[in-house]
């Protein structure tokens, strides 16, 4: 499912915007709702509208990492119960979040896939008409309001949509199209059956990973020179986020650990973890690769860090700057040595006469069960390029030619050509 987060200023006509939403959507989507220290209004129900809770219960929801976010707002704390909205969206169903700006961007952080519109009144006369006319505050209370909507309105331009609410049926159609279109992005959607039934003695062998357990990296690491400056490289993290769709459509249970991607839409129905350096991702692999059948590592670790890393912003009043740089650890080896999982590795090489060879040596030396060969001097592919392709290679000497073609199309073809590789190696082994 989408997580939409429908935010704007008090008084814009969110919560009728987003009831009306639902009604055309049901049972596809479900209203969150919300935590608040708030007395209730009207006929507002506990459990319906709200859970309402004083504040010394909120604090200790709050210590207990209970919200996927939260934020004060006109005096009183509101929050959302982040299992609850997991739950949700991992049984396929969107999402929708009435929440004020604070949290809008707390839900970005922690998901950076979610969909955020920001819902504007025509006019500012318009928004404090409408305060008036609902009565559900004391004219101390709506200045209180009108001065926080002056404040929202500057957030306006971090969100993905903008929806004036002049009219409520124009505006309802405009948020019906804007999650149609969404959901129809590739990011979001399986790759086509279809697609496979052009070739497909090329993506059979999915169906060994049913119900298996893969551990996926991704992405560039950042090692830091000061709090401001670090060192990292141009991967672009598309390639390890779509082999983690890939899995996850097979039929794996995935868990993706990423480095700094800036990527739009992450896969969803995946447990994403979060890193910034080469030692964090160490740090997860070591948590998670304990109990994995196979760890992908598509991630492109920082070969090299700075020895130290000096606080705060390192001033450039000498003109120059010379840095001592240490190698950072081989993760895979690590993973090699300490775990039994399966393990696939990629090698980006730029030689083609010695480049094959190299990549045999780095899956022997790190007892990897195959390597993905891709070339960095191809225009157009690999880092930074939406498209790939490259060899799998395998410690019995097979190999495999994947041809160029969208990276969630070699990620197909990677899982595939594994699923079909090991079916047949414990085929051997029981026999």
């Amino acid at each position: 499912g989408l997580l939409i987060v429908i935010s704007g200023p008090s008084g814009a006509g969110k919560t009728t915007l987003s009831r009306e939403f639902l009604e055309r959507t049901h049972p596809d989507s479900v209203f969150s709702v919300s935590t608040t220290t708030r007395r209730a209004r009207g006929s507002e129900r506990d459990g319906k509208d709200y859970f309402f809770v004083d504040e010394e219960e909120f604090e200790r929801r709050i210590e207990s990492d209970y919200f996927l976010e939260w934020a004060k707002v006109h005096g009183c704390l509101y929050g959302t119960s982040r299992n609850w909205v997991d739950e949700q969206l991992a049984a396929g169903r969107n999402v929708l979040l009435d929440i004020d700006v604070q949290g809008a961007m707390q839900v970005r952080a922690q998901k950076p896939g979610a969909l955020l519109v920001f819902v504007t009144p025509p006019s500012y006369s318009c928004l404090s008409q409408r305060l008036r006319d609902r009565m559900t505050e004391t004219p101390e209370e709506r200045g209180i309001r009108l001065e926080e909507a002056s404040r929202e309105m500057r957030w306006a331009g971090s969100f993905d949509y903008l929806i004036a609410n002049d009219s409520l049926d124009r505006a309802l159609g405009e948020l019906l199209e804007v999650v149609r279109v969404e959901r129809a992005r590739m990011q979001r959607r399986p790759f086509p059956e279809s697609a496979r039934e052009y070739e497909p003695e090329r993506f059979s062998g999915r169906d060994y990973w049913k119900d298996r357990r893969v551990v996926v990296t991704a992405g560039p690491t950042r090692e830091p020179l000061d709090d401001i400056r670090f060192i990292s490289n141009r991967s672009s993290g598309m390639m390890g986020h779509d082999l983690a769709r890939s899995f996850r459509d097979a039929g794996a249970r995935v868990s993706l650990i990423t480095g700094p991607t800036g990527l739009p839409v992450e896969p969803e129905a995946v447990s994403v973890i979060r890193v910034e350096t080469a030692s964090g991702m160490l740090e997860q692999l070591r948590a998670c690769a304990a109990d994995a059948d196979t760890v992908a590592m598509a991630a492109a670790v920082a070969d090299f860090r700075p020895g130290e890393r000096s606080p705060g912003k390192i001033p450039r009043s000498s003109g120059k700057l010379s840095l001592e740089l240490e190698a950072v650890p081989y993760i895979s080896a690590r993973l090699g040595d300490e775990f039994r999982c399966r393990l696939l590795i990629f090698a980006l090489e730029s030689d083609h006469e010695t480049g094959a060879a190299r990549a045999l040596e780095k899956m022997r030396s790190k007892r990897a069960d195959a390597v993905f060969l891709n070339w960095a001097d191809r225009p157009g592919q690999g880092m930074e390029a939406p498209l790939n392709s490259g060899s799998i290679l395998f410690p019995d000497g097979q190999e495999e030619e994947i041809p160029l073609g969208s990276k969630r199309f070699v990620s197909e073809a990677i899982v595939a050509a594994l699923g079909r590789f090991f079916e047949l190696k414990e085929g051997g082994e029981s026999a």
